[in-house]
């Protein structure tokens, strides 16, 4: 469900300046929300002289006098509370409709990306010597909804389904052990992430001799 942000503390000040200007121009004369409002919210006249007050703090800070600091600070804990209070009437007024909450001059939450039936492939798989003779240490990137993974080995023609074997099976997919290797002999490498929905496509193979 796409919401109203209420938490702009990442912002800095001239950025939060400008996004609380923008939620003040977005609900002033705004069809959706006619005055008066609920008496129990900020009026919007309140909002208005909150955001005035905070962008004039947030100039006469400029100084880095301590004081003023202080007021610019408080000024804004005063403004950001009024924007929360006032998200969840917005919401609910129209029923969280998108188009109107996009009006109001507030950020809204992107939406959840939909869950793909599988995860995508791990990429970037590398190979380096394992820390026992006859291992090697597998590593890569993590797609997203992968629950664990699978490493399988080839030694011989990596287009015959029989020459792969797991031997690994792992909640991670960064620094893998695979022992019991054959010393000397090159070993095709392949991982592939495995979500609710079951295994997702094999990743880029690499090879590698482990001593």
């Amino acid at each position: 469900m796409i919401k109203l942000i209420v938490n702009y503390s990442s912002l800095s000040d001239p950025d939060f300046v400008t996004q609380s200007l923008a939620i003040v121009q977005g609900l002033t004369g705004n069809p959706h929300y006619t005055l008066p409002w609920p008496t129990d919210l900020p009026t919007l006249a309140q909002l208005t002289a909150a955001q005035s007050e905070y962008a004039a703090a947030v100039t006469a800070a400029i100084d880095r006098d301590k004081a003023k600091i202080a007021d610019r600070i408080a000024k804004r804990e005063v403004l950001a509370g009024m924007i929360r209070y006032l998200a969840p009437w917005l919401q609910k007024k129209v029923d969280a409709d998108v188009a109107i909450m996009e009006t109001t001059g507030y950020a809204l939450s992107k939406p959840r990306a939909p869950a793909t039936d599988v995860p995508e492939a791990p990429t970037g798989l590398k190979l380096r010597l394992g820390n026992f003779p006859g291992s090697l240490i597998a590593s890569a990137t993590a797609p997203q909804g992968a629950g664990s993974f699978e490493t399988q080995v080839c030694i011989g023609d990596q287009s015959v389904p029989a020459n792969w074997r797991t031997v690994a099976q792992t909640k991670a997919c960064r620094s893998i052990e695979l022992t019991g290797l054959q010393r000397g002999v090159d070993h095709t490498v392949r991982m592939r992430a495995i979500g609710s929905k079951g295994p997702g496509p094999w990743s880029n193979i690499e090879t590698a001799m482990p001593v």
